[in-house]
């Protein structure tokens, strides 16, 4: 019997022994909803790390104990759950003016474009409530009366990812206190140290490796609508210009690819790059009118380039590139710690009306030192010197249901950068988007980080189509098709290139306790060859096919199955495979404090190009995509005790055993990861 059918065997015999155990328990499960937006926006962003998902999880569980109100949800509130595409929730914005307040949740089932679905999404975190009860308590009473919450977390480091000349001990510590009230007022404090990184001694005798803070207030009055002092995040627009928080980019949710929502955001997750601290604020002037200011001034860790002389004429201290890991363990990274200044300023004026807005933006960027990158043929237009400046314009139209948006930006060097993009409904059941890019090559930008195939804002030219079919009852297809050019030179791509990408999936909802999709997703693109007698450029494409089932063996275990593979092939040259299974079991009995996650996993890959990944539900607030490779199983434990109304203890355990085929017999690696936290709730 082979390795690959004996795994299999081994999950079919922990499904079977998973449905014995639970099959008797009277109790619920949690609704789905948050672990599937997770996965759908994180799952196809291989690099998105755990501060971008900490703002949107803790949203979500403050809404959940404290539904919002339908009746007084603003368009910027609706952009912030991640829960409807652009139109719909203009189209909610429109039916509640014409229509007046809603009365009953059983109205949404009128509101144009909104199916059964969405509706039941939504009211997990909103209700319908009486003009009586919004908001009839005082802003500044909520500073005793809002939600508290202290959390405490601790880790182990993965085998390989520590340093030998680190300065401290192999566990990651993090503290965050958060106090929230009515979706108007947050503020709350972390301190995090990553592991190896020394705590209240050597480089860091002031505690912990890194410190932040924020206090926000949302709609203080009429004429102050936000208000962030501290650490915060930003963005104008569709991202060309401006963009610090995370958004999601291409996914299975192909309708979702419109940016809205507030310009500025409190910032309290674990993230010690992509923030803005001092002051940011936005004003009304009048009904159609609002002016956002914001001003940052930080050190951010970067790399420098000491001058060749000691010359008193040698050029000043330099900088290749910032440093976004914020890890300080070992002396090159605590060289580069703090090393520069950044002050940032920007301001965003915007006129809207009952249908639109049009929107202009400015930033400006100055650092204490030059930027000096190292100098390659690809990065003949990135940003040097001390200061960038640029502007932008951006727009959002509705005409029934069509929604016209997008940003056009000019950086002081004369390169432009636009976004345009179309949403539109031609039938209660089909939603429509596409998007067309013009990133210029020229064009330069720090914190740009619009919708667009290239890590930066510039050097891309492209077109997206998707959409989203629900014509027939309980099936649900998801499409799109995006295609890329690069004008001028990449990492590893020595010319112009060309890319594609391709997604169709189909979920099948049988009922209540049964669902399941099958996804397909295509990537072709072009990079330089490395296959001996042939140059220039071959297309490399990627093929990934997928099988996920979930269903409630019981009242209170819901079991989610996949099987996914991955073709990886290489133009003129062979293919190589990669292949995963899991078996989960989430478990949550009404009558006892304790639930469970549990996942056994198995992958079998020829190498890294055909890798797998697999969104794994963690502890609250924290994400985790490994990517896999060789051959082997992975599996994980996730346990959470309610002690109290106030405390709960939150644990995981997980363990990878790997088979890296590096000699004729190979060897095993076995990596060991734990962590632990505790959440306290007042």
């Amino acid at each position: 019997m082979s390795e690959k059918l004996r795994n299999l065997l081994r999950i079919c015999l922990i499904s079977g022994i998973l449905c014995l155990l639970t099959s008797g328990l009277s109790a619920q499960t949690d609704d789905p909803v948050t672990a599937e937006l997770l996965e759908n926006f994180f799952r196809d962003n291989e690099t998105a790390s755990e501060s971008d998902a900490q703002q949107f999880l803790e949203n979500l569980e403050t809404w959940r104990n404290r539904p919002l109100d339908l009746n007084a949800l603003s368009r910027e509130d609706l952009n912030a759950m991640h829960l409807l595409n652009s139109l719909q929730i203009e189209q909610f914005i429109a039916y509640r003016a014409q229509m007046g307040p809603f009365l009953n949740e059983y109205e949404l089932q009128a509101v144009p474009g909104w199916e059964l679905s969405d509706i039941r999404r939504v009211l997990l975190f909103a209700q319908v409530r009486s003009g009586l009860n919004q908001r009839n308590t005082s802003l500044w009473n909520g500073l005793l009366e809002g939600d508290n919450e202290l959390l405490m977390r601790i880790g182990s480091v993965r085998p390989g990812d520590f340093p030998v000349d680190a300065e401290g001990i192999p566990y990651n510590r993090g503290i965050r206190y958060r106090h929230t009230f009515d979706n108007r007022l947050r503020f709350g404090f972390t301190a995090e140290s990553d592991p190896g990184e020394a705590l209240f001694r050597k480089s860091n005798r002031n505690g912990f490796d890194f410190y932040s803070a924020h206090l926000f207030i949302q709609n203080l009055n009429p004429t102050v609508k936000v208000l962030a002092l501290g650490d915060y995040s930003a963005r104008f627009g569709q991202g060309v210009l401006l963009q610090t928080g995370f958004w999601p980019g291409k996914s299975a949710e192909t309708v979702s690819v419109s940016r809205g929502g507030r310009k500025i955001n409190a910032y309290g997750a674990f993230g010690e790059a992509f923030f803005f601290r001092g002051a940011a604020a936005t004003i009304a002037l009048g009904e159609h009118v609002e002016v956002t200011a914001l001003y940052s001034d930080r050190r951010r860790d970067g790399n420098i380039v000491l001058p060749d002389s000691i010359d008193l004429e040698a050029p000043e201290v330099e900088f290749s590139s910032l440093q976004t890991s914020g890890l300080h363990r070992t002396p090159p990274e605590i060289l580069d710690e703090k090393a520069l200044h950044e002050r940032i300023g920007g301001v965003s004026a915007e006129y809207k009306w009952r249908t639109g807005q049009v929107t202009a933006n400015g930033l400006y960027i100055a650092y204490d030192k030059p930027w000096a990158p190292q100098p390659a043929a690809y990065r003949k237009y990135v940003f040097q010197g001390k200061t960038l400046a640029a502007g932008s314009v951006d727009y959002n139209w509705r005409y029934r249901n069509w929604l016209l948006f997008g940003e056009t930006a000019r950086s002081d060097n004369g390169g432009m950068a636009a976004v345009n993009g179309l949403l539109v409904s031609p039938d209660q059941h089909v939603t429509l988007t596409a998007m067309h890019r013009a990133l210029g090559k020229d064009y330069q930008s720090i914190y740009g980080a619009p919708f667009a195939e290239v890590s930066r804002a510039s050097n891309e030219q492209g077109m997206y189509l998707g959409a989203d079919i629900r014509y027939i009852r309980r099936w649900q297809i998801n499409l799109y098709a995006d295609v890329w050019k690069h004008p001028w030179l990449r990492f590893g791509v020595s010319s112009p290139s060309r890319g594609r990408e391709f997604l169709a999936r189909v979920i099948w909802t049988k009922s209540k306790t049964f669902s399941a999709y099958v996804l397909w997703q295509a990537e072709i693109k072009e990079r330089d060859s490395d296959i001996e007698g042939i140059d220039g450029l071959l297309e490399n494409r990627r093929d990934r096919f997928r099988l996920h089932a979930a269903y409630k063996v019981g009242p209170g275990v819901e079991l989610r199955s996949r099987v996914e593979w991955t073709l990886y092939s290489i133009q003129n040259g062979g293919t190589t495979h990669g292949f995963i299974a899991y078996q989960e079991a989430a478990v949550k009995p009404l009558s006892f404090p304790v639930t469970a996650t549990a996942r056994y996993a198995i992958f079998d890959t020829d190498g890294y190009d055909t890798r797998v990944y697999a969104f794994e539900t963690d502890l609250f607030s924290a994400v985790s995509i490994p990517a896999l490779s060789g051959r082997g199983s992975r599996a994980y434990l996730n346990l959470s005790w309610r002690v109290n109304k106030w405390l709960r203890l939150e644990g995981r355990v997980e363990q990878t055993n790997q088979v890296r085929a590096v000699t004729s017999s190979g060897f095993t690696g076995r990596e060991l990861f734990w962590k632990f936290q505790v959440r306290m709730r007042w």
